[in-house]
């Protein structure tokens, strides 16, 4: 029973995404009270590709700060919301040879590994406030949602639990 349960454990902590966070402690949260929203200039997916995630992906993001209380400021903002989607391409070669006949054609095999990285930057300062990043591939294993972005979303922000102006952590912006 013991070991059962323990193997139990192993599978649901396997099948969780992991994120990645960092928060800069001594940052003025206090005085952070605009963003502006960037994509970073190297773009790791095709463009058809990038173009339909992009689109899809900055209103969630938008609509996380906006939760906090931050308004969007393109021409002065205190902070610097960038994302970026950072993917590679494995190539696995099978040769087919089999016990029992041989296939000269190779059989080759695609791993697409993908993650989401954010990064909010104090615009004035140009340090690293924040940062979140989340292995894409096993979230959307786990994701039964129309659009899993907004899921992905929500789990990189309920690590950012500030709202503009305040220098405190508000729980209450989590969601489950």
């Amino acid at each position: 029973m013991t070991l059962r349960l323990i193997f139990l454990c192993l599978i649901c902590g396997a099948c969780n995404p992991k994120i990645i966070q960092y928060s800069n402690e001594k940052a003025h949260y206090k005085d952070f009270k605009t963003f502006y929203l960037v994509n970073s200039k190297e773009d790791h997916l095709n463009s058809a590709q990038s173009e339909e995630v992009n689109s899809r992906l900055e209103p969630y993001l938008m609509e996380e700060m906006i939760r906090r209380d931050y308004r969007t400021d393109a021409n002065n903002p205190d902070l610097i919301l960038r994302y970026e989607i950072i993917s590679s391409t494995e190539v696995t070669r099978n040769n087919n040879q089999q016990l029992y006949y041989y296939n000269p054609y190779p059989i080759n095999r695609y791993n697409i590994r993908a993650v989401i990285l954010l990064e909010l930057i104090d615009a004035q300062t140009k340090k690293l406030v924040w940062q979140a990043s989340e292995d894409i591939e096993s979230s959307l294993r786990r994701r039964k949602e129309k659009d899993p972005l907004k899921g992905i979303s929500i789990d990189l922000f309920n690590t950012y639990l500030y709202r503009a102006g305040d220098a405190e952590q508000d729980e209450s912006l989590k969601i489950k």
